[in-house]
């Protein structure tokens, strides 16, 4: 049970935040993790990349092997992985700059599935997109910053290691494998994110 709630959370770090313009003029509400994971999961569903059975890629979903060669691109979704012998879960951003092309991202509103909210907040600085041995297009960066909880505060760091899909419906998607280091201690299981244009 405990990791098929895993995989499912980690499926759904791409759900929620698709296409979300951001424009209310209001606060949005912190939504626990429950409801984070509920929205990852429907965003895995979505998109058809991540298989919400196993946690992982879809064997069908095909990594794109050629970008536009201009234009810039925004993705939200979410971040999941392993901490403090939980599961974590957070909102991602994602900036595609394909004239260059790197990628940029930024995480936070972080939940545990035990321990409640995580504030702070993580970024990831430009990284190269480039073609791996299989043709594909991917890039390999690093999510890190202070989190704190319960009166700690945690040095976290999420490496990422991501491709570019064409999902269901034709949905710009980008997702991929993470594993996470918490205080410079490797954490044992891993994740994955999900983010929609």
């Amino acid at each position: 049970m405990k990791n098929q709630v895993k995989y499912l959370v980690l499926a759904g770090v791409i759900a929620g935040l698709a296409g979300c313009g951001g424009s209310s003029s209001s606060t949005p509400a912190v939504r626990d993790y429950a409801t984070l994971v509920s929205e990852a999961q429907q965003m895995a569903l979505d998109t058809g990349v991540i298989d919400t059975n196993t946690g992982a890629i879809d064997p069908n979903a095909t990594a794109l092997t050629t970008l536009p060669t201009n234009g810039s691109g925004t993705y939200t979704g979410y971040v999941s992985g392993s901490a403090n012998g939980g599961e974590l879960i957070g909102e991602l951003t994602l900036t595609a700059d394909l004239a260059t092309p790197q990628i940029s991202g930024s995480a936070a509103n972080f939940q545990h599935e035990t321990d409640g909210a995580y504030s702070g907040s993580m970024t990831m600085p430009n990284v190269p997109i480039s073609t791996n041995l299989a043709g594909e297009q991917e890039f390999a960066g690093q999510l890190s910053g202070d989190l704190d909880n319960g009166g700690s505060t945690y040095a976290t760091v999420i490496g990422m290691t991501g491709h570019f899909y064409d999902g269901d419906n034709g949905v710009n998607t980008i997702a991929g494998d993470t594993t996470t280091t918490i205080d410079l201690v490797p954490q044992p299981e891993p994740g994955v994110f999900i983010a929609t244009q």
